[in-house]
C-alpha cells in the first residue's frame, strides 16, 4: 500500500481542533494504527474524541477509549489495493483522494518532502507517497491537521497493533475507508493525453448491507473461510485476546445465532456458535486459534466439542445450550 516498509508519522491539530494523532505503518501498509486524541471547539461547545483505529489487512478494529468499546469490521481501503495490484500504490491512494472531490493542482515542499497539492473548494490536502501530510478542511469552522515529524523504515513495536485489554467488544459492522466505492481505472494509450490516468469513481450501497465472512489461515498457509451468523464471521484471535478479562467461569446459556468466545484449559482462545439445534440434539461450528492467529482446529458439525474444557447441555425448551466451563476454562456470550 506504500512504497516504504514502515513509518511513524506524528500530527497535530490546529484552528478549531486541538490534540495529536500518531500513525504507525508496518509491512508496507498491511498493518496500520492511528492513535487519535483531539478536541473540537464548535460554537463554544467542546467535543472530545479519543480513539484508536487498527487496520490489519481487510480487518478494522475501531476502539473508543472514552466508552471503553471496540468494534470490528472491514478495512475497505485495503480491498481496493487488493483489487488493483497492477497499479502503483500511489495510483490507488490518489484515486481515493479524487473520490473525495479533490483535484491535483501542483506540488509543494513540506517537511522536506515534495508533496502533491489537492484542492476541493476551500479544502486543501498535501500528500506524499500515498500519505496525507497536511489537510485543511472547512465544515462550519476551519480544521487543520498537519504532520510534524516523519520516520521511515524503522522498527514498529508490535503492541501498537494490539487491542487494549480494558475495552469491551460491541457487535458492529464498522467500516473504515470507502465502503461502497468502486474505482475504474481507464485503459488509455500513451498518446491519449486527455484521458490518460483518469479514474472513474462510483458508489454502490450493496456492500453496506453486511460484513462478509473473513478469511483465516492454517499454519501451513491453507486458506479457510469460516461461515457463521452475526458476529461469528468477524471474530478472530486478536479480538478474543483483548476480551480475556471479561471471560467467565460461570455457567451460561448460548442462544441460537449468537456467538460465544472462550479460553481453554491450555490457554488457547476460540469461538463457537450453535450450528443446528432441535428436539433431536445439537451440534456446533467452532474455531480454536494458535497464538499467532492461525487456525489450530475447526469444525462445522460436532457434538464432541472441547469435552475436556466445557459441558454442553440443551436447556428445558431445547432452544439454547447451557455451557459449563471445567477447570480453568472460561467463556463469554457476545451480545448482538
Amino acid at each position: 500500500m506504500f512504497p516504504f516498509k514502515s513509518a511513524i508519522i506524528e500530527y497535530k491539530y490546529e484552528a478549531s481542533m486541538k490534540g495529536t494523532h500518531v500513525k504507525y505503518i508496518d509491512d508496507w501498509g498491511y498493518k496500520q494504527a492511528d492513535y487519535i486524541y483531539k478536541q473540537l471547539n464548535f460554537g463554544g461547545n467542546e467535543e472530545k474524541e479519543y480513539e484508536i483505529i487498527i487496520l490489519i489487512g481487510t480487518k478494522a478494529y475501531t476502539i473508543n477509549l472514552q466508552k471503553k468499546e471496540v468494534a470490528i469490521g472491514r478495512n475497505e481501503t485495503y480491498n481496493y489495493y487488493l483489487l488493483n495490484q497492477d497499479r502503483k500504490c500511489t495510483d490507488v491512494s490518489e484515486a481515493l483522494i479524487k473520490a473525495e472531490g479533490f483535484k491535483a493542482v501542483g506540488t509543494e515542499n513540506y517537511l522536506e518532502k515534495e508533496c502533491k497539492v489537492w484542492k476541493a473548494g476551500k479544502a486543501k490536502k498535501l500528500s506524499w507517497n500515498g500519505v496525507a501530510l497536511k489537510s485543511e478542511t472547512f465544515f462550519m469552522t476551519m480544521m487543520v491537521e498537519k504532520a510534524t515529524r516523519i520516520k521511515i523504515n524503522i522498527d514498529i513495536p508490535a503492541e501498537k497493533f494490539a487491542i487494549p485489554q480494558d475495552v469491551k467488544y460491541i457487535s458492529s459492522d464498522t467500516y473504515q475507508g470507502y465502503s461502497g466505492l468502486e474505482l475504474d481505472f481507464s485503459n488509455t494509450t500513451k498518446n491519449d493525453s486527455k484521458t490518460k490516468g483518469n479514474t472513474k469513481v462510483t458508489f454502490s450501497t450493496g456492500s453496506l448491507q453486511s460484513c462478509d465472512n473473513f478469511e483465516y489461515f492454517t499454519p501451513n498457509g491453507e486458506k479457510v473461510t469460516i461461515e457463521g451468523d452475526n458476529d461469528y464471521n468477524k471474530i478472530d484471535n486478536r479480538l478474543i485476546k483483548s476480551q480475556q478479562q471479561f471471560l467467565l467461569s460461570d455457567k451460561t446459556e448460548l442462544p441460537r445465532y449468537s456467538t460465544a468466545i472462550f479460553e481453554t484449559n491450555d490457554g488457547s482462545f476460540g469461538k463457537l456458535q450453535i450450528n443446528e439445534i432441535d428436539k433431536n440434539g445439537f451440534n456446533f461450528r467452532y474455531v480454536v486459534f494458535n497464538s499467532d492467529g492461525t487456525i489450530k482446529k475447526y469444525s462445522a458439525e460436532t457434538n464432541e466439542l472441547l469435552k475436556d474444557d466445557f459441558d454442553f447441555v440443551q436447556n428445558k425448551n431445547r432452544l439454547k445450550i447451557e455451557i459449563t466451563p471445567k477447570g480453568k476454562a472460561k467463556c463469554l456470550i457476545l451480545g448482538w
